[in-house]
């Protein structure tokens, strides 16, 4: 998603022009995952840059799939909210303690519910953190991988389980052939192998609530090795990922909780506000959304008159919310509205109903 990523980031040299989608190796108009090198690569080098009106086709012209506006409003351009200026400084700070340290390096938690944003914010983290490494490294510096990014496996059950994610991202074939169905070997050599070559110094962990507590142990000791192995910090994401953390940390070093205890630092990411006496911070996140929209009948200032509506669909979650918008500008342009109104959003199978109002398609 476009809503959080920060299209122009000072710390990275981004030399794109407007509309710029880099395609990694995979087949033409293949975005390959972000938990691939390749896909994250082409993540970090994104820019969103609005179209200019004067230069698009003129009202009445034939939409075809790449027009300009279209695929612009897919995704439209960096909304920061309190939380992604937060991580900012995060990144910086892990930055700044990645140096050896004698106690180890220190994880990090990002926590909140659900379609909050919470995987954007960690890629920002990664962003900015990759983004320091490049500003730091002179012209013609080997390659390196500051950042791996990974979701956490499917009942991993042992550590050749736990490899797997770090071999696909770094590209290694963990099979002599993947399409006779051969068990996959442990990569945990090669994955080292490389993470100490190419200096990684961050792990980003996705979806880590997906854990029971019967494979929290396996997850942990094999990040616990790599961290202590190849002197990296780890940040894990997703619901929950606060007790899911501390709950392993507890099963290996038992203890009681509490100020002081060792619980892992955690980074809140939670729905936007709004009521009567609590709305700037939603009015200032849909003043963003309003002036990046790129609509012939669009007026500064329409969606904020919006707002209420707006998150009485979302409830103030970014997913949703950003969807919500971006789809309908898409609908705008295609029905020759060029304007997002009430009826428009409500026409969009995203975000809440009335209870006995079943969307049809």
């Amino acid at each position: 998603m476009g809503w959080f990523l920060t299209g122009r980031c000072s710390l990275v040299s981004l030399e794109r022009c407007a509309m710029s989608f880099p395609e990694p190796s995979g087949g033409a108009g293949l975005m390959l995952p972000a938990t691939t090198l390749q896909g994250w690569q082409a993540l970090l080098d994104r820019v969103v840059v609005p179209p200019d009106l004067d230069t698009c086709p003129p009202a009445g012209s034939h939409l075809g799939p790449d027009d300009v506006r279209i695929r612009y409003h897919a995704t439209m351009h960096t909304v920061q909210t309190p939380v992604l200026k937060r991580a900012v400084a995060v990144a910086r700070r892990l930055w700044l303690a990645s140096s050896p340290r004698s106690e180890g390096p220190l994880d990090l938690a990002i926590d909140g519910p659900g379609e909050t944003g919470m995987t954007t914010v960690l890629r920002q983290i990664g962003r900015i953190y990759e983004g320091i490494v490049r500003a730091q490294l002179p012209p013609g510096t080997q390659k390196r991988i500051p950042v791996i990014h990974i979701n956490t496996p499917l009942a991993p059950g042992s550590k050749l389980d736990m490899s797997i994610p770090f071999a696909e991202f770094l590209g290694h074939k963990h099979t002599k052939d993947p399409e006779s169905g051969q068990r996959s070997t442990d990569m945990t050599g090669p994955v080292c192998h490389v993470m100490k070559a190419c200096g990684t110094r961050l792990v980003l962990v996705d979806g880590i609530d997906r854990l029971d507590n019967s494979e929290l142990k396996t997850a942990f000791d094999y990040f616990g090795y790599l961290a202590a192995e190849c002197n990296v910090s780890f940040v894990y994401c997703g619901p929950g990922s606060r007790e899911v953390v501390n709950e392993a940390r507890r099963g290996k070093r038992p203890g009681p909780a509490g100020p002081g205890s060792g619980g892992v630092p955690t980074l809140a990411v939670q729905p936007l506000p709004y009521s009567t006496d609590d709305y700037e911070l939603f009015h200032e996140v849909i003043k963003a959304f309003d002036q990046g929209l790129r609509l012939r009948q669009h007026t500064p200032g329409d969606l904020l008159s919006l707002a209420a509506h707006l998150h009485r669909r979302t409830g103030g979650y970014m997913k949703p919310l950003s969807h919500l918008i971006c789809q309908s500008a898409q609908e705008a342009i295609e029905t020759g509205i060029e304007a997002i109104t009430s009826e428009l959003l409500d026409n969009q199978l995203v975000g809440v109903f009335e209870e006995d109002a079943i969307q049809q398609i």
